[in-house]
């Protein structure tokens, strides 16, 4: 399974659950797009690598939730991002991945820009 295969995939989970609704999604980098200040986005990136076995792959990912510059509803982002940490514990299995395991709360920040940034740090397990 190649990384871009693994980004597909998540995105495909993040769709199929609505996640993506009002959301720029793009993987690896966030890249602000001329004229989309107001528009909140998730980032897929890559966190580091697991242990390969086998079978299987134990990846670390992260999902990054940012608002719109000075968005006015700032809590309805931060429901979305928990709302995706639970559906990973509850309804996290894919084609290719076995386990999406969130490590820790969700980190966040406050950009220069005027964003807010929630951080979602998981490890995944992939079948190979």
């Amino acid at each position: 399974m190649t990384r871009s295969e693994v980004y597909d995939a998540l995105r495909v989970w993040l769709q199929s659950h609505g996640f993506d609704v009002g959301y720029r999604v793009q993987k690896r980098f966030w890249n602000e797009l001329e004229g989309t200040e107001g528009e909140r986005y998730l980032v897929i990136q890559q966190n580091g690598g697991g242990n390969p076995e086998e079978a299987i792959t134990r990846d670390f990912f992260r999902i990054l939730v940012l608002s719109g510059q000075n968005d006015s509803d700032i809590n309805e982002v931060e429901d979305r991002a928990d709302a995706i940490r639970q559906s990973m514990i509850d309804d996290y299995q894919t084609e290719c991945i076995i386990s999406m395991q969130p490590i820790g709360g969700i980190t966040a920040i406050q950009t220069e820009e005027g964003r807010y940034l929630f951080d979602i740090s998981f490890q995944t397990i992939i079948s190979r």
